[in-house]
């Protein structure tokens, strides 16, 4: 038991305080006054009684482990009448002497025992709360993490890793010919390495404690204590290789090359997520109206926002419109020819295409233009070798020719399409004032919308007023 008090000592804060607890032939006593009696004779066992002899209460120390570095303490104290109630064991001062912080702990905490004796009634209601019954609670934890234990060890039997003095590791004990990857060692951290040179995981100690922290691959934090195993020398330690070694295979860390193979697992569902969350479309059901009027019907391929893939996993076809000056500005169609031949198909928006797309069950349709309102926009295009200014838009609301169509990934951005103009307006975060007088020369055609639109009676940033100026222009002509 006195070893267990001493570990808490280390990790727990010192708590001064101005009373001084002494314990002499079982008399208990504050600042040189008698205040209780308590008898020590069984082990990690206290009976406490009054300067009278009357019995109070009964505490026993407990304490289980569950490895190296977990641990539980708990008090177990009995009434006179047999009730029974736990309470963590916690260390409020400094001493060597477990009694002494029991006692602390019953009087600076519950108030069992004052200056004047034990309290007969703050003994009466501390057995009247109902507490957490922590054996049980921890019994389990301990059960589990022994259960934990075992499933690893009996992993670690299957592969029956060995570490060589050269760091090697062979899966089949020492005489084993299977290598797997290696351990080195330097500035106090141990890395063990896989096969294609991929650093499993890593472990950092000192040479005056024996926790020691890991981290692997996959960003998974533990902690391991073997004593004075564990302990860093400043130099290679075949012991603390093989430990950690062991403590990987326990986790399911297999060596050899599955970090490759976890790590494309893991970037193949991240893009398969990116593609999800994009806004992007591949390889969904829609078609193409070309400038002629010929309808392509197939899958459609989009991209609008970049999307970090790997060239093996992009379709060859369709890998270059993944580029900044590409981006929005072509669809491509995987279609059978009139000769049930596959073929694909690119598509730009400067020539005014219309396509349709299926995605999660929603049919959005597309139209292709340039635009006119936003200078700066254009001069971005510009810089990013996109001189054009085409752009495939989203179609939100139509009456007859004309159209309101938003701008993929820009929820913001809207373009007014008239059946009268090959050019759209662009519609965006300008002030309303500046966007309004330029709209108004837009479609001066139209004389008394472009007089109300100049006159700013259209917040032309909400999408029903859109709605209404092309309704009002399809009126007017």
């Amino acid at each position: 038991m006195k070893k267990i008090i001493l570990v808490a000592l280390m990790v727990i804060p010192i708590i001064t305080f101005a009373q001084k607890i002494k314990v002499k032939k079982g008399i208990v006593t504050f600042d040189g006054k008698e205040v209780a009696k308590v008898d020590t004779e069984l082990r990690d066992n206290y009976l406490f009684s009054t300067l009278s002899g009357d019995k109070a209460f009964d505490v026993v120390f407990k304490g289980m482990s569950a490895s190296n570095t977990e641990g539980f303490q708990w008090l177990e104290l009995t009434s006179v009448s047999g009730k029974k109630t736990e309470i963590p064991y916690e260390v409020l001062m400094t001493s060597f002497s477990p009694t002494k912080l029991i006692i602390k702990l019953l009087s600076a905490k519950y108030g069992l025992i004052t200056s004047d004796g034990i309290d007969m009634d703050e003994v009466d209601a501390f057995f009247a709360v109902e507490r957490e019954i922590l054996s049980d609670k921890y019994a389990k934890t301990v059960i589990a993490a022994k259960s934990d234990q075992a499933e690893r060890d009996a992993k670690i039997g299957r592969y029956n890793p060995f570490v060589k003095d050269d760091g090697t590791i062979l899966f089949g004990g020492s005489t084993g010919t299977k290598i797997v990857g290696r351990v080195t060692y330097g500035n106090n951290a141990y890395s063990v390495i896989d096969l294609d040179g991929i650093t499993v995981g890593t472990a950092t100690g000192c040479s005056t404690c024996t926790t020691v922290k890991a981290k692997t691959y996959t960003d998974e934090d533990f902690e391991f204590d073997h004593g004075s195993r564990t302990m860093m020398t400043g130099r290679f330690s075949r012991s603390f290789a093989q430990i950690f070694v062991e403590e990987l295979l326990g986790r399911d860390y297999k060596l050899g090359r599955e970090a490759k193979a976890y790590k494309a697992r893991l970037h193949k569902e991240k893009v398969k997520v990116a593609k999800e969350n994009s806004i992007n479309l591949y390889g969904v059901p829609g078609y193409v109206i070309d400038e002629d009027g010929k309808k392509y019907t197939g899958t459609i391929y989009a991209i609008f926002e970049e999307l970090q893939l790997d060239p093996a996993q992009q379709e060859s076809e369709f890998s270059d419109m993944n580029s900044i000056d590409k981006f929005g500005k072509f669809v491509s169609v995987k279609y059978k020819n009139d000769k049930g031949r596959m073929r694909t198909k690119r598509f730009s928006a400067k020539n005014n295409i219309t396509f349709s797309a299926t995605d999660n069950n929603e049919t959005l349709v597309f139209y292709g233009m340039k635009t006119k309102g936003n200078a700066l926009k254009k001069l971005s295009n510009a810089s990013n070798f996109g001189f054009d200014n085409s752009y495939f838009y989203k179609i939100e609301y139509t009456k007859g020719d004309h159209k309101v169509l938003s701008k993929p990934g820009e929820p913001n951005t809207f373009v007014l399409k008239f059946a009268d103009n090959k050019t759209g307006f662009m519609i965006d975060d300008r002030k309303n004032e500046k966007v309004s007088n330029a709209l108004a020369k837009f479609i001066k055609t139209c004389k008394p919308l472009s007089e109300d639109i100049k006159n700013q009676e259209f917040d032309l940033s909400n999408f029903e007023n859109l709605k209404t100026i092309i309704n009002e222009y399809s009126d007017c002509n």
